[in-house]
């Protein structure tokens, strides 16, 4: 049984992290600055520098987004063209990020940080690879699109919806800051969503954060409302990426997965933007027709 000391303990660095005494030694510029900032502020502290890393580059990214409202930046690449954010919009936004983020985030973060050490995830040197690195991030892709597809999709179940749900939908035609506007209950839940496909493989903690960041710049990409035709990933198969999820804010009822569009397609959810020509493709499972 856990007593307090041993939960106390969690929080704190149980080796040595004196970059004059490590074995191996860094060796590259972001091994070494890996190193500094645990022998600088220890394990909870490199926990809280990767959070404020994660709320200030969600930030960036949601602000470079509204530029490119405020200005009409790429109206080519605008999904919904007739429809802008107002300054009322975004200020009702923010105040929901801003409470979000002090009083649900950070406080799972929290709680996630003695979990992550009893698993025995690591911190200490070498860092991955980067083909085991790239290999972790892509199942943690998989992983976070499956849970979220099957919670998203319950959370479209009228009591769900009218009472948690139905906040983040406040935007039928989100932009780069909604990434994550929604109801506390539904961050909770949703945010196990991005925990649960780490927790099960267990990387390197440089993975397992660095996974943390990319998952809220892919949100605030998807619900920025600009298709980005450069965006690399828009070919890879069955990548929907920005133009999928935006076309559910604005059916609601369809394309249900974070990004990929293969469960939506197999499970009979998948919408497709109508063209000038003619209706939305849905696309039916095997079992629905």
């Amino acid at each position: 049984m856990l007593k307090l000391a041993d939960i106390t303990a969690l929080f704190k660095s149980s080796a040595n992290y004196q970059i004059s005494q490590l074995d191996p030694q860094p060796a590259n510029f972001i091994e070494y600055g890996w190193a500094w900032i645990l022998q600088s502020y220890g394990e909870f502290g490199l926990f809280l520098i990767f959070y404020t890393a994660m709320a200030v580059l969600y930030a960036i990214g949601g602000f470079i987004f509204y530029l490119f409202d405020k200005y009409k930046l790429f109206p080519k690449r605008k999904l919904q063209v007739t429809k802008y954010p107002s300054s009322s919009d975004i200020k009702k936004c923010i105040e929901n990020l801003v409470t979000n983020y002090i009083l649900v985030i950070l406080p799972l973060g929290v709680l996630s940080f003695p979990m992550t050490k009893y698993l025995g995830m690591t911190y200490t040197l070498p860092l991955p690879p980067f083909w085991r690195f790239c290999l972790d991030i892509f199942l943690c892709l998989l992983g976070e699109d499956f849970f979220q597809y099957w919670m998203h999709r319950g959370f479209h179940y009228p009591w769900f919806y009218k009472n948690v749900h139905k906040e983040h939908h406040y935007y039928s035609a989100p932009f780069g800051f909604t990434a994550s506007y929604a109801h506390p209950v539904e961050v909770v839940f949703l945010g196990f969503a991005t925990f649960a496909p780490a927790l099960m493989i267990r990387p390197h903690f440089f993975t397992f954060y660095s996974w943390f960041i990319i998952r809220q710049l892919d949100a605030v990409l998807t619900h920025s409302g600009y298709d980005l035709e450069l965006f690399p990933l828009n070919h890879m198969p069955y990548w929907g990426g920005t133009s999928f999820h935006d076309y559910h804010h604005k059916e609601f009822t369809c394309n249900y997965a974070s990004r990929f569009t293969f469960l939506d397609k197999m499970f009979g959810t998948y919408k497709e933007k109508p063209t000038s020509s003619g209706a939305p493709k849905l696309v039916k499972s095997e079992k629905s027709k």
